[in-house]
């Protein structure tokens, strides 16, 4: 099996040519063309979602960022600035609807217990779609999304314990302690995609896949969650986003797990990853829960909303997400 330590990323070559026009606009100019690009939501969508995709890779200094051990005072300003605005358009792009008003941390954390059974994504009919009708091509094309979006949460929910205190910081922690694989390296969550894509045999196809044809929408839930947790005013924000996630893995992994049988491709390597989170996630959902509802000190209002905000951005990205992502499985 090839070094599970390292990300599934190739090394920096150079800024995709739009992004490298965008940066070198004066800030009135970028906020000219992104609002000219609001007449077309798909095209506006792209443009924020391929740019920030991009950026996070410099936020996170992995080997696909254009400051990759080195530093570029100029470009990473730039890049700074960029990041702000887009990830502005995107909460506006979103629609998200109002946060509840006047919660306390109980009320918000009840709130919270009923939203996770009752949204638009975690019964979307992409599952079901995965479930029963998807072929070999789209099936295997999906799990290629699905290890872009998770061969990073061990570092995105690193960033999640970053200024959280008492039991959030604790459900935090704790949850990160399980995707580190508690200290054992081949337990490691990232570790059993790599399984995943060794029994397949498709290394080569997956990254040729994220680096030319994997399409702009698949980063949607991606790109929402890292700019909660690298906005520092986001930072409650995005641990109401993570609970909306884990709540989902049991009902739509469950769906994945019946899609990979489905089409042949059921084997211990191709599953570890599904079948464990749908064993773990159902607790961490709920300890996440309990650490928002039993926070000490207590969350002032304005934290509260913050995390009921992050909830929603989690909904309204992924709902957004799998309404793309269906026709586009579906016509592969």
């Amino acid at each position: 099996m090839r070094a599970f330590c390292s990300l599934l990323v190739k090394k920096f070559e150079k800024l995709n040519q739009s992004l490298q026009e965008f940066l070198s606009l004066d800030l009135n100019a970028q906020r000219q063309l992104l609002a000219d690009s609001r007449e077309d939501t798909e095209e506006h969508g792209k443009y924020i979602n391929e740019y920030l995709g991009q950026i996070y890779a410099y936020v996170y200094g992995y080997p696909n960022s254009p400051c990759y051990v080195t530093t570029d005072d100029h470009l990473e300003i730039k890049l700074q600035q960029a990041k702000i605005l887009l990830e502005r358009e995107l909460m506006n792009w979103l629609e998200l609807p109002p946060v509840p008003q006047g919660l306390d941390q109980l009320e918000a954390a009840q709130y919270l217990n009923d939203v996770i059974v009752n949204n638009t994504g975690v019964y979307h009919e992409l599952y079901d779609y995965i479930a029963t009708k998807a072929s070999k091509t789209a099936i295997l094309t999906f799990l290629f999304t699905e290890i872009v979006r998770t061969e990073v949460v061990d570092d995105e929910v690193s960033f999640m314990t970053i200024g959280l205190q008492g039991p959030l910081k604790r459900s935090s922690v704790s949850n990160c302690w399980d995707e580190c694989g508690r200290s054992d390296f081949i337990e490691f969550h990232t570790y059993w995609l790599r399984m995943l894509l060794e029994h397949t045999q498709t290394w080569d196809t997956f990254l040729n896949y994220r680096e030319t044809a994997m399409p702009w929408f698949a980063g949607l839930t991606s790109n929402a969650f890292n700019m909660l947790l690298t906005r520092p005013g986001y930072n409650l924000a995005a641990y109401g986003n993570f609970i909306i996630g884990e709540s989902w893995v049991l009902p739509h992994f469950s769906k994945i797990l019946d899609g990979i049988k489905h089409v042949g491709l059921d084997h211990k390597d191709t599953t570890i990853y599904f079948e464990k989170h749908v064993n773990i996630d159902p607790y961490h959902t709920k300890d996440l829960l309990d650490g928002f509802a039993y926070q000490e000190p207590k969350l002032k209002q304005a934290e509260v909303n913050q995390v009921l905000l992050g909830a929603q951005v989690m909904i309204a990205a992924a709902t957004a997400q799998y309404d793309r992502m269906l026709p586009y499985l579906s016509s592969l």
